[in-house]
C-alpha cells in the first residue's frame, strides 16, 4: 500500500483516477471533496486521515488523486501544490485549500460552503 492512499472504507475517501474523475465527483448532487496529493508528501497521509474522519460526519462524498500518477488531471484543475483540497458540487469548483489545514479548518471550510 502506497502512504498517504486511503482504502476504500463506507463514507471515507475513495481513490480517483482522471478516466473516472469527470463522472464520480463532477456529475452528482452530493458535494465531493477531492484531496490532490502525492505519495512523497507527508502533510497529504495526515489530510487523508482527518478527511476520512469528516467524510464519516458530513455529507460529501470524499476522493483522493495522485497527482504523480495523474498529472493531466491535477493540471487540468490548476493544482500545482500538494496537497491541495477541491470542493466540487453540481459540476463546478466552489472552493479549496491549500497546504495542510486543520480539521477545525476544513470544518470551517465546509460549514462556509454549506456541506453539513
Amino acid at each position: 500500500m502506497e502512504s498517504g492512499f486511503v482504502p476504500h472504507s463506507p463514507g471515507g475517501p475513495e481513490p480517483l483516477n482522471a478516466d473516472c474523475f469527470d463522472e464520480e465527483v463532477l456529475t452528482g448532487e452530493t458535494p465531493s471533496l477531492v484531496e490532490f496529493w502525492a505519495a512523497r508528501c507527508s502533510g497529504c497521509r495526515r489530510l487523508a486521515a482527518d478527511l476520512a474522519d469528516l467524510a464519516r460526519t458530513r455529507r460529501f462524498r470524499a476522493y483522493t488523486l495522485n497527482v504523480d500518477e495523474e498529472l493531466e488531471a491535477a493540471l487540468r484543475h490548476g493544482v500545482n501544490v500538494a496537497p491541495t483540497v477541491v470542493l466540487f458540487h453540481r459540476g463546478a469548483e466552489v472552493g479549496r485549500l491549500v497546504g495542510v489545514p486543520t480539521c477545525a479548518e476544513i470544518e470551517a471550510f465546509l460549514t462556509a460552503h454549506g456541506v453539513e
